[in-house]
């Protein structure tokens, strides 16, 4: 019954982890590599592509800034022109359509940087000394999941420098039936999906690290007393080329 019911949560969990995006860059697997035996270790098998992390280098929340992608609604004011100012949504290739100047490229740029490229522009054109803001209304370029035992599972916009201990709380905070010392975090890289454990309980504590969360990861809160079907999870996972588990 066990089998079948590990099963059952890896066909529902592996379409989800199969559209996240990006690298795990800031996450720390602590010592759970240390655990993986010598004959896995040596013995040709998935295992073997176990990239053990070391201590990561946490972008600076000081500096950290959203990102325009496409889909994102964005309102563009331009100071005494009332009719340069729109409010336009970014399209697939990353372009905003303005009045007069038509389609700039905005996709990669912080609002700030946003704003400097519509004014160069506007300057080259119309205005002499043109002065534009940028706010972002919308964002849907850049998303997290959050499943399993949690209050409030589902799929949550990135608006900015968002943490793991932030992620949770968006969805309404833990379920009491949760297992705190032990939540998975997906990411991929290239093809290649690495699964993180955390404890819930030491990132409050400070006692790791509360890493930031890029598009495209995903959250998984198994139900606590199931490690064994973690076990199993992580190890049928190997089976499949390309992916590296850290558990």
């Amino acid at each position: 019954m066990k089998l079948i019911s590990a099963m059952v949560f890896l066909m529902i969990l592996l379409p989800v982890v199969a559209g996240a995006e990006d690298v795990l860059g800031d996450l720390q697997p602590q010592e759970k590599s240390a655990s993986i035996p010598d004959d896995r270790r040596n013995g040709g098998t998935p295992m073997d592509d176990f990239a053990v992390a070391q201590t990561p280098d946490q972008p600076d929340s000081r500096t950290y800034e959203y990102r325009i992608g496409p889909l994102d609604l964005i309102e563009v004011e331009v100071f005494q022109a009332e009719e340069l100012s729109r409010e336009t949504r970014v399209n697939t290739e990353g372009y905003a359509s303005l009045p007069l100047i038509g389609p700039v490229k905005v996709a990669g740029l912080t609002a700030r940087e946003a704003e400097r490229r519509i004014e160069k522009v506007l300057q080259e054109k119309y205005l002499q000394d043109p002065h534009v803001t940028v706010f972002i209304k919308e964002y849907e370029s850049q998303k997290i999941t959050v499943e399993g035992w949690v209050k409030n599972p589902g799929v949550f916009p990135l608006k900015g420098k968002t943490t793991f201990l932030q992620a949770i709380a968006n969805a309404k905070g833990m379920d009491r039936l949760a297992d705190f010392d032990e939540v998975a975090i997906f990411r991929t890289e290239n093809g290649k999906t690495t699964g993180y454990i955390l404890s819930y309980r030491k990132v409050r504590a400070g006692q790791q690290i509360d890493p930031v969360l890029q598009n495209g990861d995903i959250i998984v809160v198994n139900r606590s007393g199931s490690k064994a079907a973690w076990k199993l999870f992580s190890e049928t996972l190997t089976s499949f080329v390309g992916w590296s588990v850290l558990f």
